[in-house]
């Protein structure tokens, strides 16, 4: 088996591409074949490299390493769809000489003028096969003047009856067809030509895309046929939809991989979630790793109706893989958000790693993505203090604050040791003493340490903060509170 994912540089990987990417990539990897990366190219104006690296950076990130492609090679090469013009013209030629193709004179004006004209404006008009059978001494003519030419493939009378791999099976009368154009008039080969040739010199067993390609199917069915070769398996993946049940676009919402990757999505998470746009392995387990996903996944568990994308659900997934990972690797992964929002530098000691990942430990399900790393552990880090203003009003504001965490400061300045035990027995005794609940107690101190009214358990968080930083921030809180 050889798959392969096309994609073209010129915009970024969505979560639908990713998807086909993925797919592909999962039947190889089950069955034990290869997956191709090739990149479509040919649209000089709108395609980058700054795109393509971008493309290459995503697909890496997810996991989905190709078996041949760009700075891997192989022996199917060149993987770019640019460098591969050399192989259509021949093609061409050939089915011109077998009386399969013919040159079409027609300009872009004369047809639009006929299109026109023909019933009910032109809507279901198809090309009229003028220069199907043009007389010699006309097509001269027009070779002499220098006269432009398109060349056309004629489609055959009857049917074209596929089994498609998801939706089964498909049929189309070949009178809905045009005699479509496969090289324009600068020789160039059209998207549907070079797509078979390029299948063709790559050996492609299975083609999986979406069904937004399933009008382009029978069409190069029919040029693989009139070459003298096989067509390959075809499966048409619905759409993705987002969470308003519209197909998911570019230019409707869709959000790029790399995006999802700087909110703090794990590549983990995401695979998952992506995998189950449309496939589900049975009723009962919902979490996969890319692993158990190659063994599990065939495509005709593919479903063929459309699947919505769910942001919530998404994230929700996200925090549940973030649970799974080990906290030395959820440190690791969550060091460069830390290190973008400035609360570390540089390269950490071995004791301040260890602290690190304590306070990652203390976060545990507080974080869904990993840039909520910044936010929910800011205050362990930082120098200052940033201050909610419902929370000090509410809290701080109250009569009394200020000569509690005064006191409280004593007491903590003079705590035999700062380990949460330690911490738990001398403030318990403190709110005793003071004839107060705990949590009167805990609230205003968890406010002045933390400048919110939530946080990790305020024993464990006075810990994390260490004796000097706990008392300096509730003398500096005092200042504030209400006496």
């Amino acid at each position: 088996m050889r798959v392969r994912f096309a994609p073209s540089p010129t915009g970024f990987l969505h979560i639908g591409g990713a998807r086909t990417a993925l797919y592909n990539w999962l039947l190889a990897r089950h069955a034990g074949g290869e997956f191709i990366l090739r990149i479509e190219d040919t649209d000089r104006i709108r395609s980058t490299p700054e795109y393509l690296a971008a493309i290459l950076e995503d697909l890496r990130w997810l996991g989905l390493e190709w078996d041949e492609g760009p700075e891997v090679g192989g022996s199917a090469g060149p993987y770019f769809q640019s460098e591969r013009v050399a192989t259509y013209a021949p093609r061409i030629e050939e089915l011109l000489d077998r009386g399969l193709a013919y040159r079409c004179y027609c300009t872009s004006e004369e047809l639009e003028e006929r299109r026109k004209a023909a019933p009910e404006g032109g809507r279901d008009w198809r090309y009229d096969r003028k220069c199907l059978d043009l007389p010699p001494p006309v097509r001269s003519g027009y070779e002499r003047e220098g006269r432009p030419s398109v060349v056309r493939f004629r489609v055959p009378e009857g049917r074209t009856e596929f089994e498609d791999a998801v939706l089964g099976t498909v049929s189309v009368d070949h009178a809905e067809l045009d005699d479509l154009v496969i090289a324009r008039s600068d020789g160039s080969a059209t998207y549907n030509f070079a797509v078979v040739v390029d299948d063709l010199g790559m050996g492609i067993t299975h083609v999986v895309r979406g069904t937004d390609h399933l009008s382009n199917t029978p069409k190069q069915i029919l040029l693989f046929r009139a070459l003298g070769e096989k067509p390959p398996v075809y499966g048409h993946l619905p759409l993705v939809l987002g969470p308003d049940k519209k197909v998911l676009s570019k230019r409707r919402g869709a959000v790029a991989i790399g995006e999802y990757r700087k909110m703090g999505y794990l590549p983990e998470a995401l695979v998952n979630s992506i995998a189950l746009l449309g496939w589900a392995y049975d009723d009962s387990q919902e979490f996969f790793s890319l692993g158990e996903l190659a063994e599990k996944f065939e495509i005709a568990r593919v479903g063929r109706k459309a699947a919505a994308l769910d942001p919530e659900k998404l994230t929700w997934m996200n925090a549940q893989w973030l649970k799974r990972l080990p906290v030395p690797e959820r440190t690791e992964r969550a060091l460069p958000f830390l290190r973008d929002a400035g609360l570390v530098t540089g390269e950490q000691s071995e004791e301040e790693r260890s602290h690190i990942e304590e306070i990652v430990r203390a976060l545990d399900d507080r974080l869904k993505t990993l840039a909520d790393v910044v936010e929910q552990a800011g205050f362990f880090l930082a120098d200052e203090v940033r201050y909610d203003n419902i929370a000090v009003e509410s809290v701080l504001a109250k009569p009394g604050a200020g000569e509690l965490l005064a006191g409280l400061s004593v007491v903590l300045h003079e705590a035999p040791d700062f380990e949460p035990e330690t911490l738990e027995r001398v403030i318990r005794a403190f709110a005793e003493q003071q004839g107060l609940s705990l949590g009167k107690v805990v609230q205003p101190v968890r406010v002045a340490v933390t400048g919110r009214k939530a946080s990790p358990g305020i024993f464990e968080t006075l810990w994390l903060l260490g004796r000097e930083k706990t008392c300096a921030r509730l003398d500096a809180a005092r200042e504030m509170a209400a006496s």
